[in-house]
């Protein structure tokens, strides 16, 4: 499990939903400085406080680990429709070509390290 990035989607969700280290603490019975660890990977949490650190930040434990989670990629459409939502067709269209720039990019650096 990667730490830093599950510690990452905490601090996220967490300042999306507009709440301090130290209310999410409150909320969850931790220490402000036991989710300033969490969120900087020096520690590791338990199941128990990250179930808890989810119910608090209205989020899902997978969602908070998606990128640890092999078969993520259904959390990561929702994530996709999330951005597309709000675009115009103009927006969408760069979007989607971006990406597709970026996809076959990536695509073409993973050829040449396989060689």
């Amino acid at each position: 499990m990667d730490y830093v990035l599950l510690g990452q989607k905490i601090r996220a969700a967490r300042i999306t939903a507009g709440l301090s280290q130290e209310k999410l603490a409150e909320m969850v019975g931790l220490t402000s400085q036991h989710i300033s660890h969490t969120e900087v990977a020096s520690t590791k949490i338990s199941l128990p406080s990250l179930i808890k650190i989810a119910n608090a930040l209205h989020t899902s434990v997978d969602r908070l680990l998606s990128d640890s989670i092999h078969d993520s990629k259904s959390y990561l459409m929702d994530d996709v429709q999330a951005v597309f939502s709000d675009c115009d067709p103009d927006e969408m269209y760069v979007m989607l070509e971006a990406a597709d720039a970026v996809k076959k990019s990536i695509r073409v650096r993973k050829l040449k390290r396989a060689d």
